[in-house]
């Protein structure tokens, strides 16, 4: 017999077995770290009803959820409530949504995949489907691919022999995770990363290709270039346009629907500075000293930016943030989801 010490975690809700109040609360309370949710079941037949089942495999989280429809919704104050940096993989078995990821939008049907960057924004509104849900921490993906700022929103669709791959990936893993023991997740981990940055890569290299524009630039090229310099004092949209050999108006035009190139690398930067808060201990960077290493000003320029873009000043965030301590009693009752994905973000292996 298998020690059960050594059985992966493992944490579930079932619908059936509780009535329609506590199957709400505790489905929010699951994926309150996510997304929060309204309009549950709103126009559908009967009451809400929620199933889940998630395992922690090593440094992944991984689960399939079967909900009514939805409203799932992540705003910059539950990307600064949360304080996780990861990417979500979802394969919907059935089902799909609509909605804005970011700022475009997005429009995910059955057997679609779907990636979301849970350091940006999204408001969706999903009929009842069934899915399955990988959580990946960032630097996991960031190493290997590269235009991981491109990845939120992106949708491979049902039709490509490549999602059908992983998706019968997903329902393997599924159906194998129950007798999985730990010492095989990272062997697991590093197979499951390895096929989904196999098909991502694919995927942005094809929307790289249909994007480019003139002289076989791409926006995304672009955006690597800024990803790269965001710490650089004299990034701006001059030194980028001459890097390329663009006009400013040819520029502009590309960055048109990301909200212009000014307001795209000041968010860049913000979105470092937010990550350098969330990791920061009480011996971590002061608020000033994160606004100058990402050059943002001075720190009542930073405070005002952060502010309107996470709804929560600096000091505020970092404070938000403590929370994820173990010792906080808050954090310590938290759902196990919520622990999970706090926990998974440093076992990273090189």
């Amino acid at each position: 017999m298998r020690d059960k010490a050594q059985v992966v975690p493992s944490f579930g809700i079932q619908g059936e077995a509780m009535g329609a109040e506590a199957n709400i609360a505790a489905w929010r309370e699951a994926v309150a770290t996510l997304f929060e949710v309204d309009e549950l079941a709103a126009g559908e037949p009967g009451r809400f009803h929620a199933d889940l089942q998630s395992y922690v495999l090593g440094p992944l989280l991984f689960g399939r959820s079967r909900a009514s429809g939805q409203r799932f919704r992540r705003t910059a104050e539950t990307v600064a409530r949360s304080g996780v940096d990861h990417i979500v993989v979802q394969l919907y078995v059935s089902g799909g949504y609509e909605g804005v990821a970011g700022g475009a939008p997005i429009r995910v049907g059955p057997g679609d995949i779907c990636v979301l960057d849970l350091a940006q924004t999204l408001e969706t509104r999903a009929t009842a489907f069934e899915n399955f849900n990988l959580v990946i921490p960032r630097p996991m993906i960031d190493r290997r691919l590269p235009q991981p700022d491109a990845l939120h929103g992106l949708v491979l669709p049902a039709a490509s022999a490549l999602t059908q791959l992983l998706g019968r990936h997903f329902a393997a893993l599924f159906d194998c995770a129950p007798r999985l023991t730990l010492d095989q997740c990272q062997a697991v981990a590093d197979g499951a990363i390895a096929l989904i940055v196999a098909c991502l890569r694919g995927e942005l290299e094809r929307r790289d290709a249909v994007i480019g524009g003139a002289d076989d630039l791409s926006l995304l090229r672009i955006r690597q270039h800024i990803e790269a310099r965001l710490d650089a004092a004299d990034l701006s949209a001059e030194s980028v346009a001459g890097h390329f050999g663009l006009s400013r108006a040819s520029l502009y035009r590309l960055f048109s629907p990301l909200g212009g190139v000014a307001d795209y690398i000041r968010s860049r930067r913000l979105h470092r500075a937010f990550f350098d808060l969330a990791a920061a201990t009480s011996r971590g960077p002061r608020v000033s000293e994160v606004a100058r290493r990402w050059n943002l000003g001075s720190e009542a320029n930073f405070s005002r930016a952060f502010k309107a873009a996470y709804g929560v000043s600096p000091r505020a965030a970092r404070a938000l943030l403590s929370e994820r301590a173990p010792e906080d009693g808050a954090a310590a009752s938290a759902s196990p989801l919520t622990r999970w994905m706090r926990e998974i973000a440093p076992r990273l292996g090189a």
